[in-house]
């Protein structure tokens, strides 16, 4: 099973930069602020390789964070792996092609996407089904959550070079007071 969830990982690095994907499912999220939460998540009763979209929006700049958990019942035929989290410009519904693609994560136990600006996106889960020795058939699926916080701002902090360009001035005005003091 870990020879598939690497399988699929590496087709989505391979494929995702390159062109935009369509989405099988999902929804919206609305107006995550920031500050702005919101869960999502699907459920699948089927083999197959799925890629949901949920769309959101962004009132000003903003870091987002979150993380996808996989529910998968123990013995159950169907499996499921959450192969890779995407971040799209625009918004994009079922059966839509994503927009330009913002940045992927493929831990998706936790994600982040930081330095958005205001506007639409599209958040996008790819998960793949398949089948496995079990004893029932009960559906699988993942949850998840995504969270915003206002942009963080780097503060100024001094470099290497101003110390040192300090240290050069004060060892000259030490050097012109001693100079002073023996005349």
């Amino acid at each position: 099973m870990k020879l598939k969830s690497f399988a699929a990982a590496v087709a989505l690095v391979l494929s995702a930069p390159a062109m935009a994907a369509t989405c099988t499912g999902g929804g919206g999220l609305g107006t995550l602020g920031p500050p702005g939460s919101s869960f999502f998540g699907e459920s699948f009763s089927r083999a197959g390789s799925y890629l949901d979209c949920y769309s959101f929006s962004l009132s000003s700049a903003a870091d987002s964070f979150g993380g996808v958990i996989e529910l998968d019942a123990w013995l159950n035929k169907l499996d499921i792996d959450v192969t890779g989290v995407s971040l799209f410009s625009g918004t994009s519904s079922v059966g839509q092609a994503t927009g330009s693609l913002v940045g992927a994560d493929y831990t998706p136990g936790y994600f982040s996407f930081g330095s958005l600006a205001a506007g639409a996106y599209t958040l996008a889960v790819a998960s793949t089904v398949g089948r496995d020795a079990g004893l029932w058939n009960a559906p699988v699926g993942y949850l998840g959550l995504l969270s915003t916080s206002r942009a963080t701002v780097a503060s100024p902090a001094p470099e290497p070079e101003t110390y040192a360009m300090m240290l050069i001035g004060l060892v000259g005005i030490g050097a012109m007071v001693r100079r002073r003091k023996q005349s």
